[in-house]
């Protein structure tokens, strides 16, 4: 089952260290379906969250995420909470591995609409660089 979706994307990210803070929200089309017990969503980046000309795809199962990034930025990482897992960036200015270490992931989907919620830290060379949490809604368009 293909269904076009609209997707609400809220992002912020938090420096400790500098005390600085992000926050970027994209309201984008994208596509889902489902197959099995696991739920998908693919949609384009744009230049409003620094990706643009890149497609992600999440691959959502209970509460583990698959983030998979490709095309200008190169990326895979997974979010299960109170786990770490590696994962690599690869974007045009070179390739680097970052660790990321959730916190909580929560995920409710119905037949036409659902909700994902993340918080996350990501370490680059073993050292907590930003805090970040990432909400998304989706509902068929």
């Amino acid at each position: 089952m293909n269904k076009e979706v609209i997707i609400s994307i809220a992002g912020e990210e938090k420096f400790p260290e500098m005390g600085e803070e992000n926050v970027t929200e994209l309201v984008t089309e994208g596509k889902y379906y489902k197959k099995g017990d696991k739920h998908y969503l693919s949609y384009k980046e744009t230049e409003v969250t620094g990706f643009e000309e890149t497609t992600t795809m999440l691959k959502i199962e209970n509460d583990r995420v698959a983030l998979t990034r490709y095309g200008q930025f190169n990326t895979h990482m997974i979010f299960a909470p109170g786990e770490k897992h590696t994962g690599y960036y690869d974007t045009p200015f070179g390739s680097f591995t970052v660790g990321v270490i959730s916190d909580a992931v929560k995920v409710e989907f119905g037949q036409t609409s659902g909700k994902i919620d993340i918080r996350y830290c990501l370490e680059i060379d073993n050292n907590t660089k930003a805090e970040h949490t990432l909400s998304l809604n989706v509902r068929e368009a």
